[in-house]
């Protein structure tokens, strides 16, 4: 859990989710040797043996060790919102491709007809496609199926399979024949019919029959989520029953919670995305294809490529993903089937195939799928960025910090940020730089740095002594990182990554800053003496009352302090000392929270005169968060023109569009038609996490259909009610969203009022 600098998300702070990677995995070097002498083991043990004895040691060193029954499992996953990767290299059997798919052959036709033929048959499937012979996949599920009973689950298990492949493949034929010819009993295999319906609801929306794909995935949801719940129930009452007149429960076994499979989160998120495209009423299905390829055209093979909803890209991969392929021999992949929507692209790699490079996505790189499009989303990995200084432990003792790295052709600017070791928090320390280099004043990075607190509490108790010092540790080693943007902002490389070998390595990110030494305020913090540490600061201030530092943190902590408690008159107090401290140390952050703070208490004197001393520290004010908060105090303060000028700009830098319902509301009372409003909520997207990129678009069209019962007298409500908001006057626009009755005009209202 984080927050950023004085609570209020100065535009200088980022949370580098997926930047702030290790430079270094900590992989052992010896692994490879350790793979080829496993694979020799393994291979000599299944030659000299047969029978079910082979059998067992196909399953338990390939089903079991490799994947964990998941072949689309990967070292690393980077994504535009989240980058995970995995340490479980004793895991691996070492075994090569062309030793696993003719032991996985002898498995599905030798092997027990249980589950694992199911996982046998998936995996081989996975390996064939990896080798670009898809029809040999196809033929693997038909070969394991063939010694079953067709009535048997892992029969019917199978022939899903085929159709699932089918439809990913666009071959709508095959998967609505086999879907028609498999019957299932209504009772007993009821997580077959789910699975049965989730796949029927995409064959029926691909063959443009939206509303009955709606109709069959909500009878599946339902009568799956009955079920369930009915076994829950079932259980509580066995278990409530089985402990009457005890009083030692030790070893009674609790009910499963119901809502968690993958199968009720496929038809959860189906349904989702099949109601958000009859809304706007996109009933046909795309392809979205590609490449994976290096910078310099090697393709990546074996890569796995997954195509993630808005509603599914705040969570790790799980095997519910409607959309996943393996890459071929040439890098290839292709979805079929695709329900319009926006989606992210996120990948599966070895640390192999990540070792060195980087893919240059962003957090806003959003992919917007319409009706029968043929989108190719090709993605090229770059190599990483070489820095120059400071680097590989370097301790600094300066007054300022001169960074320098490599230079890359293409670049228009370069962004810094960096952090401390053990911290949640990576800091953003300067934007649009033009050259290779810069000297940034130790004061600077003082100045930066956000607070966050763990998951031993959420009070004052838990927070996080590392993240508050920042820079200001003498202790701690930091590490920087570069990234390289184009004229469009778009990122073209960047310097954190995998660097696993001897001729990746480069020079390492990390460096000691020992400027200053700790006061014993500070090592107060270190232990986790919060309060006692804020006191010290406060002696401190009053011995020396021109202590920069001690006012600093004094300042953090109170406002800290305030937001963890919910006391807002720790805030109020600090105000008066971030006012005084600006004086000493004037600072883009110190402004821009000042701002914020007036803001928030509409004292528009004190937030403009903020407002535009953070404009004269700040060497470049493209932030689009700043300049829509800007906006939206410069509506309230009745300069609506200026007002709407300013949200223009500041949704062409803001790829999330997350002022979007405020900008729509400033026109609206400008007097503009809710049809040309209709044009910029389609433009301008709201790309934010929770929330649909439809769902702006999809609340005016239900204006315009409320607008038709009564216009005159639907037009005069709208007005008053954006007038309230306009003039800020917010309390009066809860009182009537609480009292309303139900109506899209209260639902759009709503969402402007809580636009944040």
């Amino acid at each position: 859990k984080h927050l950023v600098l004085f609570v209020l998300l100065p535009a200088s702070l980022l949370i580098l989710l997926f930047n702030f990677l290790p430079s270094q995995a900590q992989i052992d070097q010896s692994t490879a040797i350790q793979s080829n002498i496993a694979r020799t083991d393994l291979l000599q043990k299944l030659a000299s043996t047969t029978g079910s004895k082979r059998i067992e040691l196909i399953r338990t060193n390939i089903l079991d060790k490799d994947h964990s029954y998941d072949p689309y499992r990967y070292d690393v996953n980077v994504s535009p919102s989240m980058s995970q990767w995995s340490n479980d290299e004793t895991q691996r059997s070492g075994l090569l491709p062309e030793d696993i798919v003719p032991l996985l052959e002898e498995y599905i036709l030798e092997g027990p007809s249980d589950n694992t033929r199911i996982f046998a048959a998936k995996q081989l499937a996975y390996e064939y496609d990896a080798l670009g012979r898809k029809e040999d996949g196809d033929q693997a599920l038909i070969t394991a199926a063939k010694p079953l009973n067709s009535n048997s689950t892992v029969a019917k298990q199978l022939e899903l399979l085929r159709a699932e492949r089918a439809l990913n493949s666009g071959d709508i034929t095959t998967a609505e024949t086999i879907l028609e010819q498999t019957p299932f009993p209504s009772e007993s295999q009821e997580e077959l019919n789910a699975q049965k319906a989730w796949l029927t609801g995409r064959l029926l929306f691909t063959k443009g029959k939206a509303q009955e794909a709606l109709a069959v995935v909500n009878d599946g949801l339902e009568s799956y989520k009955k079920f369930w719940q009915d076994i829950h129930k079932q259980m509580n009452a066995a278990t409530s029953s089985s402990n009457e007149g005890s009083t030692d429960n030790t070893g009674s076994a609790a009910a499963p919670e119901a809502g968690t499979s993958d199968t009720e989160r496929q038809l959860e998120s189906l349904r989702t995305a099949i109601q958000s495209a009859i809304d706007m009423g996109n009933t046909s299905t795309a392809v979205v294809s590609g490449t994976l390829t290096r910078s310099d055209g090697t393709p990546v093979p074996r890569a796995g490529i997954f195509l993630r909803a808005e509603s599914e890209v705040n969570h790790s991969i799980t095997s519910a993903e409607p959309y996943r392929i393996v890459t071929d021999t040439e890098g290839r992949f292709e979805f079929h089937g695709v329900i319009p929507g926006f989606y992210q692209l996120q990948l599966g790699l070895g640390y192999d195939q990540i070792d060195g490079w980087t893919w240059p996505v962003q957090y806003d790189d959003w992919i917007e799928v319409k009706p029968d499009d043929r989108l190719n989303e090709s993605i090229v990995l770059q190599p990483l960025l070489e820095l120059q200084s400071p680097i590989n432990q370097e301790t600094l003792t300066g007054k300022t910090i001169d960074f320098r790295w490599k230079a890359v052709e293409g670049a228009a600017y370069y962004r810094l940020s960096g952090g401390g070791e053990g911290a949640v928090l990576g800091v953003q320390i300067r934007d649009r730089i033009v050259d290779n280099h810069i000297s940034i004043p130790v004061e600077e990075l003082y100045d930066g740095g956000g607070f966050s607190y763990g998951s031993s509490g959420d009070g004052w108790e838990s927070i996080d002594p590392l993240s508050l010092l920042g820079f200001m540790n003498p202790e701690v080693r930091f590490s920087w990182n570069i990234e390289a943007l184009d004229a469009d902002g778009r990122l073209i490389t960047r310097s954190n990554g995998y660097r696993l070998n001897e001729d990746t390595v480069g020079n390492l990110p990390f460096f000691y800053l020992k400027e200053r030494e700790l006061t014993t305020a500070d090592q107060l913090l270190l232990d986790k003496k919060t309060d006692q540490a804020l006191e010290m600061y406060q002696k401190n201030i009053a011995d020396d009352p021109q202590d920069v530092h001690a006012l600093h943190m004094l300042v953090k902590l109170m406002l800290a302090k305030s937001s963890l408690t919910k006391d807002t008159t720790l805030e109020d107090k600090a105000i008066p000392l971030l006012e005084k401290l600006i004086q000493l140390q004037p600072s883009t952050n110190y402004a821009f929270t000042l701002s914020q703070y007036y803001f928030d208490h509409a004292d528009w004197k004190s937030y403009n005169e903020y407002y535009s001393y953070y404009n004269e520290l700040n060497r470049s004010n493209t932030n689009g968060y700043v300049l829509s908060i800007n906006a939206t105090a410069l509506m309230q303060q009745g300069k609506l023109e200026e007002a709407r000028k300013q949200f223009a700009i500041a949704l062409k830098y803001d790829d999330s569009h997350r002022f979007i319902g405020s900008f729509l509301a400033a026109e609206l009372y400008a007097g503009e038609s809710l049809s040309s409003v209709m044009t910029l909520a389609e433009r301008y997207p709201e790309l934010s996490f929770g929330h649909s990129g439809y769902r702006w678009p999809r609340m005016i069209k239900q204006l315009l259909a409320e607008q038709k019962n009564q216009p005159k007298v639907f037009d005069q409500e709208l007005k008053e009610k954006l007038e309230w908001y306009v003039n800020g006057q917010t309390d009066v626009l809860k009182q009537w969203i609480a009292s309303a009755k139900p109506s899209a005009l209260k639902t759009f209202m709503q969402e402007v009022l809580e636009v944040r």
